[in-house]
């Protein structure tokens, strides 16, 4: 190889750090200030989208993702009531942080069961906790399906101090007997979970919903709350 080529090589390889430096693989995207929080007259909204109100489409126009769909229940045992199941839309690698957000989806019984008949991938886990993959026939009309609750699990960790000066100290603190804390925060909907070890997780749901779908869920599996 002569001289000159060799030259050309390290000029090109010097163009080529410079571009990666410089020139970024793709657009910023990050993560909004705690997702624009916000309540109002009981209802509450993040990145702008209103719970009970807003449709999964809305969640994807806003994330420009489509997410992975699935429906969640529980083994039944003989003698056991009909377990509760849920629909739920995720989404992965979310902003810059890495957040992954999880909508659950407002769907009537028939649909659940009609997707369940499906059987569709089914997977057991250890917990039996049963998922099913939702088949393409059914996207469409999942689409057009409203919010009913929000789960954020922080790729990126939280300032609790910042979000505590932001939304005020939690009303209620509890412990559930994993290693995991619970800051409740009724007003907003919210259960922020600070783990002793992993991810941050934030629980959303309608402000007039927390007693029903949080805390007492919470109380149930844990003890008695500190306020």
């Amino acid at each position: 190889m002569t001289v000159q080529w060799i030259y050309r090589i390290a000029l090109g390889l010097l163009i080529a750090g410079l571009l990666y430096w410089f020139i970024p693989n793709s657009e910023p995207n990050p993560r909004p200030l705690f997702w624009q929080l916000h309540v109002e007259k009981n209802e509450l909204s993040i990145l702008g989208l209103q719970l009970k109100k807003d449709q999964l489409i809305d969640v994807n126009q806003v994330l420009n993702m489509h997410p992975n769909l699935a429906l969640f229940t529980k083994r039944q045992h003989k003698g056991e009531p009909e377990a509760d199941m849920y629909l739920e839309a995720y989404y992965d690698d979310v902003f810059d942080e890495g957040d992954r957000i999880i909508i659950g989806l407002n769907a009537d019984l028939a649909l659940l069961n009609h997707i369940k008949k499906q059987a569709y991938q089914p997977e057991l886990f250890p917990n039996n906790v049963i998922r099913i993959g939702v088949k393409d026939e059914f996207r469409q009309e999942i689409q057009l399906l409203t919010i009913r609750n929000i789960t954020v699990i922080a790729g990126e960790r939280i300032n609790f101090e910042v979000f505590e000066k932001t939304f005020s100290k939690p009303e209620k603190f509890m412990h559930d007997g994993e290693g995991n804390a619970h800051l409740l925060y009724p007003k907003l909907g919210l259960d922020f979970i600070q783990p002793s070890e992993g991810l941050q997780i934030l629980q959303f749901v309608s402000p007039d919903q927390f007693e029903n779908k949080l805390l007492k869920p919470l109380q149930k599996n844990t003890q008695v709350p500190h306020d």
